[in-house]
């Protein structure tokens, strides 16, 4: 049975002339489990939503040609009929969870549907069972971990019994014990329930042995669908398009070396002094009487289990947070006393989610923002933009509005945006959200040279052990908001009992 038929399907934004997906024609099979990859901006995710009815009918924009399931059309067929049969998860969970607690959250989609109490009271029991959550139906969802979230997110979604589960990028924010996890259970809906499975991702080394066919997009077209015996056998096109393939990390069109060869001087850059943080209303400490000190030209990756309070060293780093208890100085001023105003232009932030950080109409406009708020000359400003768009290879997307873009786009012009400030302490949390290999080395290559020409400091959060050992000459591991670990990437890689206690280890 063929119950997904993509026939000549074009679909354009409307701040886009170019058409994001065209001329695609594909059929999918009932139970397959199809790995869906390709080079970030290539059109994965509007795909997902061409094929769940999100577009047209939650998205303005000119489609054409058609996406039949069962046979019939999405296009034309209520959004409401579709979500009962099409689920998409997406990225981040916070994005689709927004009930307080796990029960609500669950039945919603249910008792839309007008499903009765007790059929309903079934389907969230046996939902939490499918993704290991047995038992969590009173708890708060603010008070779970990342890969908690996606979990339930995940069993909501599983609670209406779909036909087919699209999954965009599941993964790229969970620690790699939360992400073998996930993907445990989504081969398990596959194998034993028969959902049919299409799965976005860069981390295609983690997925291709779960999956039976590929699919490898370029410039919105389908450009490769192979069942997975033969998929690789040629991997000339993902070298080309800079993606990752099984059992192969280094590829020829990457040529950077370790950046980290550099020693750091002795210039004292900050200092973090037993710093304590707990957030409103909890019982527990987020950061948790850390202590260190960091010099101008070092390169640090922070890295721990998704909840180990990485982001909230960055944001107290940062001055967006004020400690609980303890002090960060940046070149021996409090950091808590400075406000935002004193700080831009010495410490720039990128967050996980960059639809944060984004908010002019043109990713030119973007990138100047900082700067012009800096009061940068005129002739200095046209300067530091146009250098900045080249350094970050955003020249083709310059004009476009940065909501048009996809999520790895909008990470890289989030990046390049904070860097046309060129901070003296460049903060990232978790690079690698929506970036495939090629994109990802770029943009970490251009950070990390300007990084040690100009004697500056790099910290970035990330659960990716290749990127750390490439970039990174100190890493900082965190287990629920204690520092665990201080020192190389090669000393605390060796060591598996503390990967096991950080959930590193795949």
């Amino acid at each position: 049975m063929v119950p997904i038929q993509i026939e000549n399907l074009f679909f354009t934004y409307p701040s886009r002339e170019t058409p994001t997906l065209k001329s695609i024609n594909a059929e999918i099979a009932s139970g397959d489990f199809l790995l869906l990859t390709g080079p970030t901006g290539c059109g994965k995710t509007t795909l997902l939503r061409t094929i769940n009815g999100l577009i047209p009918h939650a998205s303005s924009g000119k489609l054409a040609g058609s996406v039949r399931l069962n046979g019939k059309i999405i296009s034309t067929q209520a959004l409401t009929t579709t979500c009962q049969q099409v689920s998409l998860l997406f990225q981040n969970p916070e994005d689709q969870l927004f009930c307080t607690h796990v029960e609500d959250e669950i039945a919603f989609g249910l008792e839309n549907i007008g499903l009765p109490t007790d059929k309903i009271k079934q389907q969230i029991t046996l939902a939490l069972d499918q993704v290991g959550l047995p038992g969590f139906e009173s708890r708060r969802i603010s008070e779970l971990s990342g890969g908690e979230k996606q979990r339930i997110a995940l069993a909501a979604l599983c609670a209406m019994q779909p036909q087919v589960l699209l999954l965009d990028e599941p993964t790229s924010h969970l620690d790699p014990r939360a992400t073998r996890d996930i993907l445990n259970i989504v081969k398990q809906l596959n194998a034993d329930i028969g959902i049919t499975i299409i799965l976005a991702t860069h981390q295609v080394k983690q997925v291709a042995e779960l999956c039976n066919r590929v699919w490898l997009m370029d410039k919105g077209q389908i450009c490769l669908d192979l069942p997975i015996s033969e998929a690789f056998q040629d991997t000339s096109a993902f070298h080309r398009l800079g993606v990752q393939v099984p059992e192969q990390n280094n590829f020829p069109i990457i040529t950077s070396t370790k950046h980290a060869t550099k020693t750091p001087n002795s210039d004292s850059l900050l200092t973090v002094r037993d710093l304590k943080y707990q957030y409103p209303n909890s019982n527990n400490l987020a950061v948790n009487g850390i202590t260190c000190d960091i010099t101008r030209g070092e390169i640090i990756s922070i890295m721990g289990a998704n909840g180990s309070g990485k982001t909230t060293l960055l944001h107290l780093i940062a001055g967006l947070l004020k400690p609980t208890s303890g002090e960060v100085t940046m070149d021996g001023k409090p950091v808590k006393r400075l406000r935002l105003h004193q700080l831009a232009g010495k410490i720039g932030i990128v967050f996980q989610n960059p639809d944060l950080l984004l908010q002019a109409k043109t990713v030119k406009d973007e990138i100047a923002f900082g700067p012009k708020n800096l009061k940068m000359k005129s002739q200095s400003l046209i300067d530091r933009v146009d250098k900045t768009v080249a350094q970050f290879n955003l020249a083709d997307i310059v004009k476009d509005t940065p909501y048009s873009l996809s999520r790895g786009q909008r990470q890289r012009v989030a990046v390049a945006s904070t860097f046309s400030l060129h901070p003296d302490l460049f903060l990232l949390d978790e690079p690698t959200t929506g970036q495939d290999q090629q994109h990802l080395h770029q943009m970490m290559d251009q950070l990390c040279n300007q990084i040690l020409q100009e004697n500056k400091t790099l910290i970035f959060a990330t659960h990716n052990i290749e990127l750390t050992r490439k970039y990174a000459n100190r890493v900082l591991i965190l287990d629920q908001g204690e520092a665990i670990f201080d020192g190389t990437p090669d000393a605390a890689f060796a060591n598996k009992q503390l990967l096991n206690q950080a959930s590193l280890a795949f």
